[in-house]
C-alpha cells in the first residue's frame, strides 16, 4: 500500500493554500487586515451592501468566525452594520470610505501576488489551472451540500 502524501492533489492544494494565506496575511498586516477581512472588503466593494448571512455564505465560513471579522472591521471603521429596513433582526453590512480605500490597496496586493504565482505560466495554462480548480471547488461544494441535507 502506497502511503506517500506528496503526490496527492489535496495535499498539494493545501500546501499552496497555506503559503498563499501566509503571503496575503503578511502583506495585508501592513494595513491592519487579515486575508479573511480583506475578502469581506473585496466582496462588499464588488457586490455592494450585503447581509451578514449572505457574506458568511459567500465566504464559506461559520457564523462565529463571521462575527469576529465583522466586529474587527467595525472597530477599524472599515464597515457599517445596520438593521435591515425589512427585518430588524437582519444586519446589513456596508463599506465606509476607509473600506473603499482599503479595497484599492487589497486589489493591488492581489495583482502583485497573482503575478508572483503565475510566473512562467502562459495565459492558456492559467485558464486550464483555474478551470481545474473550479471543478474541484464544485465537487467539494456539492459534497458539502449533500452532507448537510
Amino acid at each position: 500500500m502506497n502511503r506517500q502524501i506528496e503526490p496527492l492533489l489535496g495535499y498539494n492544494i493545501n500546501v499552496i493554500s497555506h503559503f498563499l494565506k501566509n503571503i496575503y496575511n503578511e502583506k495585508l498586516s501592513e494595513y491592519g487586515l487579515t486575508s479573511a477581512q480583506a475578502k469581506v472588503i473585496y466582496f462588499l466593494a464588488e457586490h455592494g451592501e450585503q447581509t451578514q448571512s449572505a457574506l458568511q455564505n459567500r465566504l464559506y465560513i461559520k457564523a462565529s468566525s463571521m462575527n469576529g471579522i465583522i466586529e474587527t472591521l467595525l472597530k477599524n471603521a472599515c464597515i457599517t452594520k445596520d438593521s435591515s429596513s425589512e427585518d430588524k433582526r437582519t444586519k446589513v453590512i456596508r463599506l465606509t470610505k476607509k473600506g473603499e480605500e482599503l479595497d484599492q490597496t487589497i486589489w493591488s496586493i492581489i495583482k502583485e501576488i497573482e503575478e508572483e504565482i503565475t510566473e512562467g505560466f502562459s495565459e492558456e495554462e492559467e485558464r486550464v489551472i483555474v478551470s481545474w480548480l473550479k471543478k474541484i471547488q464544485n465537487n467539494l461544494t456539492e459534497d458539502t451540500k449533500d452532507a448537510r441535507e
